[in-house]
């Protein structure tokens, strides 16, 4: 009875512990998976200001195609003009062959001849940039079927995330029903039995915790954030190669980011107008201002894993009237070909 009863006391000390290490490791289960939400929804926000750019880019060529269109107009009127000034000029030559004449039929045909020119020049220019905002709408029609796509994956996220959480407080009251039961049994003598397995249980909760901590010690990347990464660090490396007018553009002498949690750091001038700085950063959603240019401010949301990490900052200053503020985790780098 009671080898029985002692029996029945260690089953429900190892259930207790096998209880609190499925915990654990649901615990930890969810911490990485709500770290990975928070990266999904980062990468958002990221493609959210690549879109808004495309938006106002696309406003600006709008306005420009507009432009280009009527001066096309213009110089199609003053093409057809010209032309009837060129055929008027000839039948008056035709009926009047002096220098009086030929003088006003040599400046017909000139006028004529820059008329034609200026339709050519503009027709081109009309083409140019019709071309470009065709390349812009595409662009951005990309973007918006990426954010479409990253809103799905956020949705799924958050239904698992929700799964967990719901998994892990149905463990934790399984555990509570487990140790409330097992405080409910009277303490019995032990008698000469082999070692309880207890030793396996906390064995395999060492290996569970440290499992989770090799996974915590790697930087996980979003896929989406990695493309961000290699965009951004396209578009630099381009602009930085372009020669000429621009390059030595410094219109701030200085800028500082402030954050609302942190210490301030002044950015480095690279050239067109782009400014780098590296900082540490802490998690939630943070606010960034830019000092030293009005009252600029971003919000931007950092993943629990990347508290404490440095991020890069890169501020594209080449349009004064919609600065952009790209930022992105160092550790990224890594990851590029």
């Amino acid at each position: 009875m009671v080898v029985a009863r002692y029996c029945k006391w260690v089953g429900l000390a190892v259930a207790l512990g096998w209880g609190a290490t499925a915990v654990a490791q649901t615990q930890a289960t969810l911490n990485a998976e709500k770290n990975r939400l928070a990266r999904m929804e980062q990468s958002l926000e990221n493609r959210m200001v690549e879109a808004e750019d495309f938006e106002n880019e696309l406003l600006a060529y709008d306005y420009k195609l507009g432009e280009a269109r009527d001066s096309l107009e213009e110089a199609r009127e003053n093409y057809e003009q010209s032309r009837i000034e060129l055929t008027r000029a000839e039948r008056e030559h035709k009926r009047n062959a002096d220098t009086n004449s030929e003088r006003q039929l040599r400046k017909a045909k000139h006028a004529f001849k820059m008329a034609q020119r200026g339709v050519d020049s503009r027709s081109r220019r009309v083409e140019i940039i019709q071309s470009n905002y065709e390349e812009l709408k595409a662009e951005e029609q990309s973007v918006q079927q990426a954010i479409a796509r990253s809103r799905d994956r956020i949705a799924a996220q958050k239904s698992k995330v929700d799964g967990l959480v719901a998994a892990m407080l149905q463990k934790a009251e399984s555990a509570r029903r487990a140790e409330k039961l097992a405080k409910s049994q009277p303490p019995v003598k032990k008698p000469e039995l082999p070692e309880p397995s207890m030793a396996k249980a906390a064995e395999a909760q060492d290996t569970g915790s440290s499992a989770a901590a090799q996974g915590e010690a790697l930087d996980e990347i979003d896929e989406e954030l990695l493309a961000y990464v290699k965009r951004e660090q396209a578009r630099l490396k381009e602009l930085m190669a372009e020669k000429g007018e621009g390059q030595g553009t410094h219109t701030f002498k200085s800028l500082t980011l402030e954050s609302s949690r942190g210490d301030p750091h002044d950015f480095e001038f690279l050239g067109h107008n782009q400014y780098r700085v590296v900082a540490p950063v802490e998690a939630g959603l943070q606010t960034y201002e830019v000092s030293g240019f009005s009252t600029l401010k971003f919000r931007r949301t950092i993943p629990a894993e990347d508290a404490g990490k440095n991020y890069v900052f890169i501020l594209d200053a080449r349009r004064l009237s919609r600065p952009r503020l790209i930022m992105y985790p160092e550790y990224a780098l890594s990851y590029l070909d």
